[in-house]
């Protein structure tokens, strides 16, 4: 069983044969032809969208893991219909964060405004302890799709540290790769900022999301 769980990577026969193939290579000319077939089978381009629930570790200790899994549980079910209204693709759910594959950057941002407008008014019905805080990365480029299931790529990475460790509590941060893809206007009040992350700069904008900086929309 544990032998069978290291050999599939993704669920997909194909793209996981292609891989366990592509490990076993060693010729340089070789490499780069599996590589470019890899590419050229699954690669796209288009927006990628990665939640991450605000003070996981922290809140779970305080509240007990079963009452945040069941915020967690709430929060998937905010998620998921949004980014189907908005023409997204949501890959998976793992503990606390959500991601999704969009075409455009405009639909990924109109869904993390879309959320921050549901959150906003759920958490204004509810004490502290129910309340859901999401934080959202967005980056645009080539990826590794594969199927409904998973996505692999730089967008991938740098949308994950976009959401999970520069924004905080209800954020989304977009960058400016992203941003030169979409038709959508950033706000003047609208934070642009360059930061390095594991030896990597990121330039990115802050959007100013409902409930928190006035009244903004997509």
């Amino acid at each position: 069983m544990a032998e069978e769980k290291l050999k599939a990577l993704t669920g997909n026969l194909e793209f996981d044969r292609l891989i366990a193939a592509f490990s076993e290579l060693r010729d340089p000319a070789e490499l780069e032809s599996a590589r470019q077939a890899i590419w050229e089978r699954f690669g796209v381009e288009g927006a990628v969208f990665i939640s991450d629930m605000a003070s996981f570790s922290s809140t779970s200790r305080k509240i007990g893991v079963c009452h945040f899994l069941k915020l967690i549980h709430r929060a998937r079910q905010i998620i998921g219909p949004i980014v189907d209204r908005n023409k997204g693709r949501l890959l998976k759910c793992d503990a606390d964060n959500c991601y999704a594959f969009f075409e455009g950057t405009d639909d990924a941002i109109k869904a993390a405004f879309e959320i921050s407008e549901v959150l906003f008014r759920h958490n204004d019905e509810f004490g502290i302890a129910e309340q859901i805080n999401l934080s959202v990365g967005i980056d645009f480029g080539r990826v590794l799709l594969i199927d409904d299931l998973e996505f692999f790529g730089d967008p991938v990475n740098t949308a994950s540290k976009l959401g999970e460790d520069l924004a905080i509590k209800s954020e989304t941060l977009v960058t400016e790769r992203a941003l030169d893809t979409a038709h959508f206007v950033v706000p003047e009040n609208a934070e642009r900022i360059v930061a390095r992350v594991s030896d990597i700069e990121i330039r990115y904008v802050r959007l100013p999301m409902a409930g928190l900086d006035g009244n903004a929309t997509a």
